[in-house]
């Protein structure tokens, strides 16, 4: 027992330190330049090493992205208990993308990523339309929405990351309250419209 503790405890370690190798290698050079033999010299571990856990440097990111996904995640569920999220649906979205807001400012280098598009754009709205998914199959459960929760989550994912995208890049120009607060007013409109439920 005490060997698969110490063989978790590695893992976990090397794994956490090609995470922070890559993230600390992003803050001064562009994803798309980074190399495994850059991301492995980091962290001070060999290729062979890396590939054992990573199949590649999108493998690597996607973990990385997967921690920051659990990391709301938890925040959400202290906040909002599953009990609560279909009584009080637009705070959820809300806070959902304040903590992803909140996340790309402590992980400048994500924020980065962000800016970039593309590939993590698109990672982040996959995770964002999963969180979309459940919660609209809790509302659909009372309110029964006019449209499918498929087509929903992904117009809500895809919307909620280019907003954060527009917001990091107008960052300078507008605060993060006030930020928050056009999105409140948005969302509260769509929602009070009716235009979504039957």
């Amino acid at each position: 027992m005490d060997n698969l503790k110490k063989t978790d405890a590695r893992i976990i370690k090397t794994r956490r330190g090609l995470r922070e190798s890559l993230v600390k290698i992003m803050e001064n050079k562009p994803f798309d330049k980074i190399s495994v033999s850059e991301i492995c010299s980091e962290a001070l571990v060999n290729r062979m090493t890396f590939y054992k856990h990573y199949n590649d440097k999108y493998d690597l990111l996607n973990d990385i992205i997967l921690d920051i996904k659990y990391s709301i995640l938890n925040k959400l569920e202290k906040k909002y208990p599953h009990a609560d999220i279909e009584a009080d649906s637009l705070n959820y979205i809300l806070y959902l993308i304040e903590m992803v807001v909140d996340e790309c400012l402590e992980r400048r280098a994500i924020a980065n990523l962000f800016l970039e598009g593309g590939l993590v754009l698109t990672m982040v709205a996959t995770t964002i339309e999963k969180f979309a998914v459940e919660l609209l199959v809790e509302i659909d459960k009372k309110h029964h929405l006019r449209y499918s929760i498929d087509m929903l989550a992904a117009a809500m994912a895809g919307g909620a990351s280019f907003l954060v995208n527009y917001w990091l890049n107008h960052q300078p120009e507008k605060s993060k309250a006030a930020f928050l607060a056009n999105l409140k007013s948005f969302f509260q409109d769509l929602f009070n419209s009716n235009m979504l439920f039957k």
